[in-house]
């Protein structure tokens, strides 16, 4: 009986040692598994990373591309927000070296892509119409660039028609003057067959008269004297005639020169105009640039859209060119504006003395004091032309000298003070005045004054000097203020 129980307890610790060693290696066999599991789940994981970065690169990518497109997404706006992005992408230090490098490629593409965008971005040009406003993307570049070949068609057209109708009223001109000249021609022509006439006479008479001779001596003395005197008479009217016919001739090259120049040049026309506004920084953005021979220091008018009428309508406000941005762009700042009349894009600007690729040629007749000081400021308003892109081709100082000379190529004739002769101006002072507007009128040169000049440069026409009281004299302050106007000239070169 003691021998079966003992035996019993040897089978239960029998099967109790191999339930242990079952339990004991299904337990190592599960940690086995759960490790090798783990490792799996963990390469699971990084995988799972890289893939969402990559697709998260790829999709900012997509996004990128398709705001340059424009019109298929986000805006340019979020554009660099989207390379920050890839920047912090690749930052995350869960990724390995050529994981990171991957990403790196993608976005080095993309700024590539991005170099390659700005390159052609740069072909946006300003334009009359509403396209600049947009976002630079795409296909607001090929509106654009659409809009401007519209624009320069219609221009062109215009002009063409313009020059057709200058060219149709120039034949009309030359025309009338051949028929004149025909006429002068036809009666010079009949009086030299008069004259050969009576001279045809005069020897019939003669012969018929030298038989009696003695007797009709004195009656043939007669005749010689009344001939001498017609004779003398015919070629008086034939030199007139010929002086008339060479006058014509001269008045038609003149008018033949100034017909090339107004071929060329359209004195109705503005120089440019107003493309955008920014009222908070004063400045203005135009429609020249560095192809039309703009540079920096040019000042203009800003007149309304609405104008018409150039020479009668009155300015709104004044600008000068601070920086060419472009082929036909450029930035200027309001120098003086009216805040009721302000500033508006499509406003047209104009200066007297520059036009698009030419300097205007101008002559200053008379005495010039811009200052009120009552000194000539003659040197001072040339180089206020020169440095506005104009030429002064001809003008007289103080002591009546005349430099250069007033042609048909001449655009303007400005208009000074013409002082009476007196013990301060010389007779010779009102000869040179004189001297000059008889070639401005005979060279048909449009007469302007000061102030409309100045107005068309984009000048104030203020005094700088107030006479205080007769006792203190004209000269009073003359010498500090001269200092201070060649100081701010100075200044205005070297901007």
């Amino acid at each position: 009986m003691a021998a079966r129980e003992n035996q019993g307890y040897l089978i239960a610790v029998i099967i109790l040692v191999l339930l242990t060693l079952v339990l004991a290696l299904t337990t190592f066999l599960s940690a086995s598994r759960m490790n090798e599991n783990a490792g799996k789940l963990q390469e699971a994981e990084q995988k799972l990373l890289v893939q969402t970065n990559m697709s998260q690169a790829y999709q900012i990518e997509a996004q990128v591309l398709r705001a340059y497109v424009g019109e298929l997404g986000p805006s340019l706006a979020e554009v660099d927000s989207m390379f920050d992005r890839l920047d912090s992408l690749q930052l995350n230090n869960q990724l390995t070296d050529a994981q990171k490098n991957s990403l790196g490629d993608v976005l080095n593409n993309l700024r590539e892509v991005r170099t390659e965008y700005d390159k052609d971005m740069k072909l946006f040009i300003a334009s009359d119409g509403g396209d600049q406003a947009q976002e630079q993307t795409y296909r607001n570049l090929v509106r654009n660039l659409n809009a401007v070949l519209s624009k320069a068609h219609n221009k062109e057209t215009v002009l063409r028609g313009e020059m057709d109708r200058i060219q149709t009223q120039a034949d009309t001109d030359v025309a009338k003057m051949t028929e004149k000249v025909t006429e002068l021609q036809t009666n010079l022509k009949t009086t030299q067959d008069t004259m050969e006439k009576d001279k045809a006479d005069y020897k019939s008479k003669e012969q018929s008269l030298q038989t009696s001779l003695d007797t009709a001596k004195s009656q043939n003395e007669s005749v010689n004297r009344q001939f001498q005197d017609y004779a003398q008479t015919s070629t008086a009217e034939q030199k007139k005639l010929k002086n008339d016919i060479k006058g014509l001739e001269s008045e038609k090259s003149a008018m033949k020169v100034k017909l090339d120049r107004y071929e060329q040049e359209n004195f109705d026309l503005h120089d440019g105009r107003v493309v955008r506004v920014a009222h908070k920084i004063d400045r203005v953005y135009l429609d020249l640039g560095r192809a039309d021979g703009l540079r920096p220091n040019l000042s203009f008018a800003v007149y309304p859209q609405t104008s018409t009428d150039f020479q009668r309508d009155e300015y709104k406000a004044m600008i000068e060119v601070i920086r060419i941005t472009g082929e036909h762009q450029a930035e200027a700042r309001i120098t003086m504006e009216d805040p009721t009349n302000p500033i508006l894009a499509k406003d047209y600007v104009l200066t007297a003395t520059w036009d698009p690729g030419y300097s205007v040629p101008i002559a200053l007749i008379g005495l010039f004091d811009l200052d009120g000081d009552g000194s000539s400021d003659l040197p001072r308003l040339k180089q206020m032309i020169e440095n506005n892109g104009g030429r002064v081709v001809a003008w007289n100082d103080e002591q009546g000298k005349v430099t250069g000379k007033i042609d048909p190529t001449t655009r303007y004739a400005v208009l000074g003070e013409s002082p009476e002769p007196s013990a301060e101006f010389s007779g010779a002072l009102y000869s040179a005045i004189n001297e000059l507007t008889d070639q401005a009128k005979k060279n048909t040169v449009q007469q302007i004054d000061q102030k409309k000049l100045l107005n068309w440069m984009g000048r104030h026409n203020n005094a700088t000097v107030e006479q205080l009281d007769s006792r203190i004299g004209s000269q009073f302050n003359r010498r500090q203020i001269e200092n201070q106007l060649e100081t701010e000239d100075l200044r205005s070169s070297d901007r």
